[in-house]
């Protein structure tokens, strides 16, 4: 499981660096030469925002087979919510945390900040982003079993779902 979660981690990270220097080709910048984008940090050492935001995603919701380009989408839906919630929340994650990456700080302590937040509109945010991007998913429906809307495959009955043998005769 530790592996698997750093594999997630890794994954995770590569995919908003590559992103973030993707971004700050086309991107503006400051007049100290930096990219104006607050959700992709690119300083050395420091886990930037987005980072942070899709390795909670990940917490909320550890599915290790699926693609975690999805937690990166999580955590980008959320930081373009421009939600004063999650700027407070990001600034206490990240002073709890110091320079330890999320998802290589202790699960304890993790669990713990979170339980923390889970009261607030952060963990609202967070949860109801997770939901909508996981669960509207082909490839979390594959995951869980779910053969997806049966509108669009002609209603349950024609998929097998009027098959009711295991009630008795005449019930």
């Amino acid at each position: 499981m530790l592996s698997s979660r750093r594999q997630v981690l890794i994954t995770i990270s590569q995919l908003i660096a590559a992103g973030g220097l993707t971004a700050c080709g086309g991107a503006e910048t400051n007049s100290q030469g930096h990219n104006s984008n607050a959700s992709v940090s690119l300083e050395a050492g420091k886990e930037s925002n987005l980072q942070l935001l899709a390795g909670v995603a990940y917490d909320l919701f550890p599915f290790d087979d699926l693609d975690p380009m999805l937690y990166v989408t999580i955590a980008q839906r959320v930081l373009d919510l421009d939600n004063p919630a999650v700027t407070e929340a990001l600034v206490m994650l990240q002073e709890n945390n110091g320079s330890t990456p999320w998802l290589e700080a202790d699960e304890t302590q993790r669990i713990e900040l979170l339980s923390m937040l889970e009261q607030g509109a952060f963990f609202s945010t967070m949860r109801a982003t997770a939901i909508e991007v996981l669960f509207r998913n082909p490839e979390v429906f594959e995951l869980l079993g779910y053969g997806g809307s049966a509108i669009e495959q002609g209603g349950y009955i024609n998929r097998g779902f009027a098959d009711i043998t295991w009630l008795p005769e005449g019930k």
